[in-house]
């Protein structure tokens, strides 16, 4: 499961985010009001946020491999 990836301060992170809107477009909260619900600083937010994202990128590229003619690991 992609969530044994994720530490638990990501995960809190993650679900959060995903439950107050964050990733709505427009987003309904903020990054700040995120990071102040969960009593942590908005670069600890952004930090956990990051790296939970990059964590769950990194599985599902893994599973299902580059799209056709996309290279993950081309800079």
């Amino acid at each position: 499961m992609l969530a044994r990836e994720l530490t638990d301060g990501q995960l809190e992170v993650l679900v959060t985010a995903y439950r107050t809107g964050y990733f709505e477009r427009p987003r309904e909260t903020t990054g700040a009001e995120v990071a102040a619900d969960l009593d942590i600083s908005p670069s600890t937010f952004s930090q956990h946020l990051r790296a939970a994202q990059r964590k769950l990128l990194t599985a599902l590229f893994a599973e299902c491999g580059p799209a056709a003619g996309h290279r993950i690991d081309a800079e």
